[in-house]
């Protein structure tokens, strides 16, 4: 018979391993192959589980704090007229990006982002049907930004929007 680790031969019977690899087997400073690739698999495992608990989390917790401190200055009140929407441009996440903005009166505003929520083609208001139209695939939206035809699964995503010292500040996507 012949040993299961070197391939040596085996005198006794019953036995699958030499008298060297049976003593090296049982002393725990030598690393065995199959003792390498269990801990090594349980390592990754650990790691891929890590990576997904922290996914989770941020799926459970979004960053809703500081979103004040994430505030960007659009220009004074006065740059928009009551009752009409104002494409106006702002900084995104680090590009160049586009809302549309009405003042509502008494202090009041609301900004829709100009994406369709289909494709996110950018609509385009047209203030004598006091609509939003999607140009790529004939969504439409009333004035408030609500679906009403075509396939946009949802309504335009609102903005934060404040008003501080006579300047209208433009925050993050609600939604």
């Amino acid at each position: 018979m012949r040993c299961r680790m070197c391939g040596g031969s085996i005198d006794g019977e019953g036995m699958d391993l030499c008298p060297g690899c049976a003593l090296q087997a049982q002393d725990p400073q030598v690393l065995s192959r199959r003792r390498f690739l269990g801990w090594g698999a349980l390592a990754v495992g650990g790691i891929l589980g890590i990576g997904y608990f922290g996914a989770g989390l941020t799926l459970l917790y979004p960053n809703m704090a500081s979103a004040a401190g994430r505030l960007q200055d659009i220009g004074p009140v006065e740059a928009f007229p009551l009752g009409q929407y104002i494409l106006q441009d702002y900084t995104g996440e680090g590009y160049e990006d586009g809302v549309y903005v009405m003042n509502r009166g008494h202090g009041t505003f609301i900004a829709l982002d100009f994406h369709c929520t289909h494709l996110q083609c950018p609509v385009q208001w047209i203030q004598s049907q006091e609509k939003f139209f999607c140009p790529c695939h004939g969504s439409v939206y009333n004035q408030w930004g609500k679906n009403i035809a075509g396939p946009a699964p949802r309504p335009l995503f609102p903005h934060l929007i404040r008003v501080q010292d006579g300047r209208v500040l433009l925050g993050p996507q609600l939604g």
